[in-house]
């Protein structure tokens, strides 16, 4: 994921950028996987993402069954 840069763009989507501009949006669920256990998810556990929120700093979080999470415990891989 350090060659995309994913930007927030509403509840049920990000834009992905990668290193030679391409962009790609994306809809929710979505499939990511856990690069650092966090709460009961595992690492390299396959989950899917429900639905994408930005707090006041602009951090991203997914929700994931029911609960969320920071976006920087996740990986997601695209094919531009």
């Amino acid at each position: 994921m350090k060659d995309q840069n994913i930007v927030y763009y509403d509840s049920s989507s990000i834009a992905v950028v990668n290193m030679k501009s391409k962009l790609r949006r994306i809809y929710c669920p979505f499939m990511a996987w856990c690069i650092e256990s966090i709460g009961d998810i595992q690492e390299n556990s396959c989950v899917y993402v429900d639905e994408v929120f930005k707090d006041p700093n602009d951090l991203l979080f997914y929700k994931i069954g029911g609960s969320i999470y920071p976006y920087s415990n996740f990986r997601i891989t695209i094919n531009f």
